[in-house]
């Protein structure tokens, strides 16, 4: 589960029952940033999408698309589930 990440990876403030959310600005393109992330792991947003599920995000394809694209926000726990799912830190998504 989410909150078994969040122990798990010391990042215990992402599982909020109030989801805060994040979206790219003029430095950072944090959708540009997981799509890379994402190809790298030969990963289709439909296998994100349904990763992100399992792990208790209700994402669709529709919003994950859109994250991609920098064109919605993203909430903390959806921003948890995809350094899990890609193995990867929150710093990465960051960069």
């Amino acid at each position: 589960s989410l909150a078994e990440i969040c122990t798990q990876s010391s990042i215990w403030r992402c599982y909020v029952t109030t989801d805060s959310k994040v979206k790219s600005d003029n430095a950072i393109s944090l959708g540009t940033n997981i799509k890379k992330l994402r190809l790298e792991h030969s990963f289709t947003q439909a296998y994100m999408v349904r990763q992100m599920q399992l792990l208790g995000c209700n994402t669709t394809k529709q919003s994950y698309s859109k994250y991609e694209k920098d064109l919605a926000h993203i909430s903390a726990s959806e921003l948890v589930a995809i350094t899990h799912i890609l193995n990867t830190s929150l710093d990465n998504l960051f960069k």
